[in-house]
């Protein structure tokens, strides 16, 4: 009996405790989340903004809201996190929000932005008076405004003179942030020129230059460009100058250009040789085939109605016109170094000469002229002919493209020691039997002035030559060296004139060597890096080829 009681009061107990834990139980308070406007953490941090695709999405974000009960959202952002300047990026009924990449890339531009990497951009959402959290991005833009020239100034005025040829006229010179950004991206500039008012329905592509924002024009450059636009030579007239940028998307090819406003420079040109309208020239069996290409031109010398020439000529005969026009030519009846208009043919034999004409009274003079190079770093001073120079009317000056070893050398006249000049003081001025010249090995622009006697060695990288079985045997001897078209002092043009073929094939290489060479794989006139040989038939030929397009070079022959 007393068991069961036990048991009955350890059932009593039990019952206790469970009425006891229920009675605790319905005190405990079950709570759930506020209502909240949040704005959702985005799956991406950083944003690269591609203006190859400026209509697809930049971003989309979302938020939720459970307090406000709007119909109607703004999206703002800011540069830093108190949104201190804000701007509005839009408007939306929905509960996300998206920009394509052109209009979330102008909305940054105008916040005059200039860092264009890692720009931090906190954004957040406006529902009537409430405002969401904050989230932040960072974003990779790119450039919409243009640069701006700095250099020279509107309105600027240049008077160019022949004297100052190859001095600096002036430097053009331009802003563009992107430059100093921390993108890895190249920015081609290209400097176009056209006559004032035209709004540059022709213009003339001056100068191409890439990761730099300034250029200098000499007086011969800006007098090209100028001529080039359509101001005649030796009058005053105005030109426009402008800067285009140019980045190119390389995955997709897309091209992003922006371009400067223009600015407006006075020019007062000067004529040169190349002003064949108002020029004479040399014309004849011995010079051009008797007009086949233009007249070998004279140069004005400093003595008026006095001109002069420095030509190679072939075996044959001579006469002297002007503006390449039969109008007005003088010859020599009786070979006494008189001149008499319609007058006799002129003969001459193969060389080099200087020929002098006296328009005030009608003589004219024919001597054996050329400029060389001679030395140890280039013939063993003579072994061999010299390194000829040729005049350049455009600039007057002497010009050549010589390849020379470590070693001396000297310039002399005529491959003889009678005339020759060194430099005594090794700056630059020649002086007469002066002392040799000292050069390292390399590839140099030689030009020598004998106005004022100067010379200058520049170093370049590479000269054209034409190599083949149509001309020596695929290199058994040196190729044959084009020579820079000096009369177009902006343009990559090489020439190379009456190079004589045989049946075969050729090529374009530099630097007599494999390593960068061209050919034609479509017979078009379009050169192709490692491309196909080129077929000749047996002839004295001259070529032309043009690197002005890097992207697409060209050559002719004729």
């Amino acid at each position: 009996m007393k068991s069961i009681i036990n048991k009955i009061g350890f059932l009593f107990l039990a019952v206790t405790i469970m009425f006891t834990s229920c009675e605790t139980e319905e005190t405990l308070n079950i709570t759930t989340p506020d209502a909240a406007f949040v704005l959702n953490t985005p799956g991406i941090s950083t944003v690269f903004l591609n203006f190859a695709l400026p209509d697809n999405p930049a971003f989309t974000i979302s938020w939720n809201d459970e307090v406000t009960g709007s119909s109607s959202y703004t999206v703002e952002m800011a540069n830093d996190i108190d949104f201190t300047s804000t701007i509005t990026l839009g408007t939306t009924e929905a509960n996300n929000f998206s920009m394509s990449v052109s209009e979330f890339n102008n909305a940054l531009t105008s916040t005059g932005n200039t860092q264009f990497k890692d720009i931090p951009v906190y954004m957040r959402v406006l529902a009537g008076n409430q405002i969401s959290n904050s989230i932040l991005i960072l974003a990779t833009t790119y450039p919409v405004n243009a640069p701006e020239i700095t250099s020279p100034s509107n309105g600027d005025s240049f008077a160019l003179s022949i004297d100052n040829n190859d001095m600096v006229a002036t430097t053009v010179e331009w802003n563009d942030p992107i430059l100093e950004s921390s993108l890895n991206m190249d920015i081609t500039y290209t400097i176009e020129v056209a006559l004032a008012g035209t709004d540059f329905a022709a213009p003339v592509k001056a100068t191409e230059v890439t990761n730099t924002n300034t250029v200098s024009w000499t007086n011969a450059q800006l007098n090209a460009a100028a001529i080039q636009s359509g101001i005649e030579a030796d009058t005053t007239g105005d030109i426009d100058i402008r800067v285009v940028a140019t980045i190119v998307d390389n995955a997709s090819g897309t091209v992003l250009e922006r371009t400067t406003e223009a600015i407006t420079i006075s020019v007062t040109t000067y004529a040169t040789a190349l002003d064949l309208s108002t020029t004479w020239g040399i014309i004849g069996s011995a010079a051009n085939d008797w007009g086949a290409t233009p007249d070998l031109p004279f140069f004005k010398t400093d003595t008026d109605g006095v001109l002069v020439a420095y030509v190679n000529l072939i075996d044959g005969e001579i006469k002297f016109r002007e503006n390449m026009a039969w109008d007005n030519n003088y010859g020599d009846n009786g070979a006494d170094g008189t001149l008499e208009q319609d007058g006799a043919n002129i003969a001459v034999t193969a060389g080099s000469y200087k020929i002098t004409m006296n328009l005030n009274d009608l003589t004219y003079t024919i001597e054996p002229f050329s400029l060389g190079i001679v030395g140890g770093a280039y013939n063993e001073w003579g072994a061999t002919p010299d390194f000829m120079l040729e005049y350049d009317q455009y600039s007057d000056v002497f010009r050549g493209i010589v390849t020379l070893i470590d070693g001396e050398m000297k310039f002399r006249l005529n491959n003889d020691w009678g005339t020759n000049w060194g430099d005594d003081g090794n700056d630059g001025t020649l002086d007469a039997a002066g002392a040799n010249i000292v050069v390292t090995a390399g590839i140099y622009i030689a030009t020598v002035n004998l106005n004022d006697l100067t010379y200058t060695l520049e170093p370049i990288d590479y000269v054209w030559g034409l190599v083949g079985g149509a001309y020596n045997d695929w290199g058994a001897t040196p190729d044959a060296q084009f020579t820079r078209d000096w009369s177009r002092p902006f343009d990559d043009i090489w020439i190379l004139n009456d190079v004589t073929l045989i049946d075969g094939e050729y090529k374009f290489r530099a630097n007599n060597a494999w390593d960068v060479d061209y050919g034609d794989n479509g017979g078009d006139g379009t050169l192709e890096p490692g491309g196909a040989n080129i077929v000749t038939t047996a002839g004295t030929y001259s070529f032309v080829l043009d690197f002005s397009d890097p992207a697409n070079p060209t050559y002719t022959k004729n």
